[in-house]
């Protein structure tokens, strides 16, 4: 059953019929995944040049900010949130440490972790951010109203443990 998909500003006739034509409906989907992906991470870029870091940083002080309470979050917990590699946080977290940005302690419970929290400084650094972030989440979100975004937000989660479990599949050679 063909859909009639959007057109989008910028790209050329061929390519809108290629998408509008496309029966595949899940090859569609990966390259709209793959689309926001790549908006996400230019806009990281973009926001995070603004206070003077990688956009990848910017994603770890986001996900931090975003996780953070009391004496901070685990190395492990932001990993998992980004979906990267604990020592790729650990290495990006030690040099936003140096910049001043994040606090890395040991938690007082485990010795054996390393909780990462905002500084000062950060936060006043993302507090000049605040109207841009937020005019940046009221235009991606446009008219959606919260019950929707929270089945979008649930529908996303399952596809982002079916992707986990896709790229298992693929790396044992299935």
């Amino acid at each position: 059953m063909k859909t009639t998909r959007p057109l989008f500003d910028g790209t050329s006739e061929s390519l809108q019929d290629a998408l509008q034509n496309d029966d595949d409906i899940g090859r569609r989907m990966v390259w709209d995944l793959t689309a926001i992906g790549v908006y996400v991470n230019r806009i990281a870029d973009l926001l995070g040049r603004r206070i003077g870091v990688t956009g990848s940083q910017w994603l770890l002080i986001m996900a931090v900010d975003g996780l953070g309470e009391g004496e901070g979050v685990s190395v492990r917990d932001v990993a998992a949130l980004l979906n990267v590699d604990g020592s790729f946080v650990s290495a990006q977290s030690k040099i936003l440490e140096e910049q001043g940005i994040l606090r890395r302690s040991q938690s007082a419970e485990d010795k054996r972790l390393v909780l990462l929290a905002v500084t000062e400084l950060a936060k006043r650094r993302l507090g000049d951010l605040e109207s841009a972030k937020s005019a940046i989440e009221k235009h991606v979100c446009g008219e959606l109203e919260d019950q929707s975004l929270q089945e979008l937000s649930d529908r996303l989660i399952t596809m982002r443990r079916r992707l986990g479990r896709a790229m298992l599949l693929v790396a044992a050679g299935e």
